[in-house]
């Protein structure tokens, strides 16, 4: 059966978008029914490549010159014979079910020179993000039968980088905190990636899933999340949400803070039965997507 891919972005930073994904892949991998899961960092701050790899191995993977920067490059602008497969590697935990294709600090220069490169050949933006897409498309379907699940953790805003994920993915999903500063640009950015794709001319529009994330018992957060659902729940709503609720946690916040704890999360019985019934859910409705995407087709 063919991997579930999923995207984790918003335009904003600081919502969580890496802890997410990282607790969402160890959970898949560590569930009930365990799956195996593929997870993508393109993100320059490589958080997650850190704290799913560990620094010793990751600084060992940069020097190696096997990350998702020099993949890109060596394919795009040096023309060489590089493959995604080549820079996977098991995590330091859950080894036998997850894995990581790693950023480095250098993707951020290397995305820019992209651009520059393709565009001296006369393409526009669009047109570097359907190359870059392309490429990941091609090297992705080899590894749509290895794993089961493959999650894109992407970087703050809308990347080229980021817009190839989301064009590939069957759910996109948007974390976001309750508050009136995070959501200001909610719904622009669920507008934007709804009408991703790379065959722009028969696009269908898919609404985002946005998760609340550090979520807290006050007047103010409570107040913008009965308006999240408000919007979710509209006919002409711009994103579905989560049921799952993610609650501001110092656990967490310890957690998401450390970048070399042995490659686990290490939550305790409440937090993980939180990212177990968000991991049942995300397969839940990645299975929908897919099931819709098959019969589209």
């Amino acid at each position: 059966m063919a991997a579930k891919i999923v995207s984790v972005a918003n335009m904003k930073g600081g919502v969580g978008k890496t802890t997410i994904s990282v607790a969402l892949a160890q959970a898949l991998a560590a569930g009930p029914r365990p799956a195996k899961v593929l997870l993508i960092d393109l993100d320059a701050q490589a958080n997650a490549s850190f704290w799913l790899r560990g620094q010793a191995q990751l600084t060992a993977q940069i020097e190696q010159g096997k990350t998702i920067d020099s993949f890109l490059e060596d394919r795009i602008v040096f023309g060489k014979a590089a493959s995604l497969a080549d820079i996977i590697r098991p995590a330091k935990a859950h080894a036998d079910r997850l894995f990581v294709a790693p950023s480095s600090p250098h993707l951020r220069i290397v995305e820019r020179e992209l651009i520059v490169y393709l565009s001296r050949r006369h393409r526009n933006l669009m047109e570097v993000e359907r190359v870059v897409s392309d490429l990941l498309d091609q090297h992705l379907e080899p590894l749509r039968t290895a794993y089961d699940v493959i999650i894109f953790d992407t970087a703050p805003g809308i990347s080229a980088l980021t817009e190839s994920a989301l064009r590939l993915s069957h759910v996109v999903m948007v974390p976001t905190v309750p508050d009136y500063v995070s959501n200001l640009g909610l719904l622009s950015f669920c507008r934007t990636v709804s009408w991703s794709s790379n065959d722009i001319a028969n696009a269908v529009k898919r609404a985002p899933w946005v998760i609340a994330n550090k979520v807290k018992q006050t007047k103010h957060h409570q107040l913008m999340l009965q308006q999240m659902r408000t919007e979710a729940d509209g006919v002409d709503r711009e994103f579905n949400m989560f049921h799952t609720l993610i609650p501001s946690s110092p656990r967490i916040d310890e957690i998401a803070s450390g970048l070399d704890m042995d490659g686990e999360l290490g939550f305790d019985a409440k937090g993980a039965e939180i990212f177990a019934s968000f991991a049942a859910e995300v397969m839940q409705i990645a299975e929908q997507a897919t099931a819709t995407a098959t019969r589209a087709a």
